[in-house]
């Protein structure tokens, strides 16, 4: 079963194809428009709306669309930020280094600037966020009593992965050199978390009140991790026994 990008409502078929290169496109009988014209668009169109955080861009990907590599994306997102925060770490340590003001704190930071401690610490990030969205989302819907006719796990976990690649300009901050913080990283953020609105909204058929109520556990837990845990791994001195 299809939707329509337009209004989200039940589509059985979304075109008709007469010949190998004539097709139809067909109207949604609830809204009255074309249930997805992305069809006939490059799919270079459909991922410059997704940019843009057009509705419809994220309905026709999530649900009429054949894509299916959730996990390549999964995994590009967590190289990415885990690229991005040792960086930010790496640079970090040098300033450190040249102003030998901490030895403890120095050695400290670079047992954290670990690459591979980076990676771990992402992924729980990132794995705590979802695991938590999901969890207020379900409470959510166990409290009402109702689900949207198209609401899945599945599709959640799917557009909060697709609302996240926003995440993937800090790429650009590398190349710039604005890694840690500054208007630069706020910018990306704040584009971020409006990309996982949409997503959000689109699956779970909700507004930006029913879209905050669900994901702001997931940011302050994800914001918690991201600076609170470093910062107790950081404030634990090294310890040897001799």
């Amino acid at each position: 079963m299809y939707i329509c990008i337009n209004c989200g409502a039940e589509c059985k078929e979304l075109f008709r194809r007469y010949c190998p290169s004539v097709l139809k496109i067909l109207r949604c009988e609830k809204c009255g428009l074309l249930a997805d014209k992305y069809i006939e668009y490059d799919p270079v169109i459909v991922f410059v709306d997704l940019i843009l955080i057009e509705k419809p861009a994220y309905r026709h990907l999530l649900y009429n669309s054949n894509f299916k590599s959730y996990w390549k994306l999964v995994i590009i997102l967590w190289l990415a930020e885990s690229f991005r925060a040792w960086f930010s770490c790496e640079i970090s340590k040098t300033e450190l280094s040249a102003s030998q003001t901490d030895l403890i704190y120095n050695n400290a930071l670079q047992d954290y600037c670990n690459f591979y401690s980076v990676l771990l610490h992402t992924a729980f990030a990132f794995a705590a966020f979802i695991c938590t969205v999901i969890l207020v989302t379900e409470l959510k819907w166990f409290i009402i009593g109702e689900k949207p006719y198209k609401y899945s796990v599945r599709d959640l976990s799917c557009a909060l992965i697709v609302g996240g690649c926003g995440k993937l300009l800090g790429f650009l901050g590398i190349v710039w050199r604005h890694i840690a913080s500054g208007p630069y990283y706020l910018l990306i953020q704040g584009y971020t978390v409006l990309c996982l609105f949409t997503a959000y909204s689109v699956v779970c058929k909700s507004g930006k009140g029913g879209s905050l109520i669900g994901l702001i556990a997931g940011f302050l837990l994800y914001s918690y991790i991201c600076t609170s845990i470093p910062k107790l791994h950081l404030n634990i001195p090294n310890i040897t026994l001799t």
